[in-house]
């Protein structure tokens, strides 16, 4: 007979509440599933934190994720920053900058995550589970940087770097080079609208069929649409016809 999985457990635990069932859930076999699968090297304990959100440590007193998420968002700026300095030498200082934060952004790490399974490990409260809260972009990127945070700590740069990479590969073959392509015609679309109104573009993307409806959005008003069979190569294909043909 297969044993519970994660979730399983936790739906246990809001209906018994029972400290042993509390123990049990944190040491749940599948976070070591996890550790064995990618040959990372950590003693359960804090590896288990990271994915213990706010509202599952307000109703159980166990201590959560967020000061490992905001050492992993380091860690995670240091990685790409070194990265991007070894691949562009000849780029300038701001691009640069503005590239990575076009990289590091949640619906990239959510998509890590999800690649990771990592929804299927995050402990949320009660009421946040029947909202599926473990499911959502923001939740999922605060886990995945809590979890490099870890994995750094116990397991050194270098590893930490290489199993990112190995992950992004992956799960956003490319991103790199695509990135670099989408990267001018956002950013300056960023810089006009800046400059007229002192405000960024907004982007908004819904899944059809098998790509998205993407929209294109300044100060409160849809300019223009598309379906693209990505979010990214919708929003530079959007981003350059708004300039081409000077909608704003």
């Amino acid at each position: 007979m297969s044993r519970p999985r994660l979730h399983e457990s936790l739906r246990a635990l809001f209906e018994h509440k029972n400290p042993e069932l509390l123990t049990a859930l944190l040491r749940h076999e599948d976070f070591a599933d996890f550790l064995k699968l990618h040959g990372i090297s950590e003693g359960e304990g804090e590896f288990v934190q990271a994915f213990i959100h706010k509202s599952f440590s307000h109703e159980y007193e166990v201590t959560h994720q967020e000061q490992l998420e905001f050492l992993g968002d380091a860690v995670l700026q240091l990685i790409l920053t070194e990265e991007l300095y070894e691949r562009f030498p000849l780029e300038s200082e701001g691009r640069l900058s503005k590239l990575r934060s076009s990289m590091v952004n949640e619906a990239s790490l959510a998509t890590l995550a999800r690649g990771l399974k990592l929804n299927e490990l995050i402990l949320v409260g009660k009421g946040e589970f029947r909202k599926n809260l473990f499911d959502q972009d923001t939740v999922l990127a605060d886990t995945f940087e809590a979890m490099l945070a870890v994995i750094y700590r116990k397991n050194g740069m270098d590893f930490t770097r290489e199993l990112f990479f190995s992950w992004l590969d992956l799960y956003l073959p490319g991103v790199f080079e695509s990135d670099l392509k989408n990267f001018d015609w956002k950013s300056k679309l960023q810089e006009a609208t800046l400059a007229k109104y002192k405000s960024l573009p907004k982007y908004t993307a819904i899944e059809k069929g098998q790509g998205f409806l993407v929209e294109l959005w300044v100060e409160g008003k849809k300019i223009t649409e598309g379906t693209y069979p990505s979010k990214k190569s919708g929003e530079k294909e959007l981003a350059e016809t708004v300039l081409k043909n000077g909608l704003i």
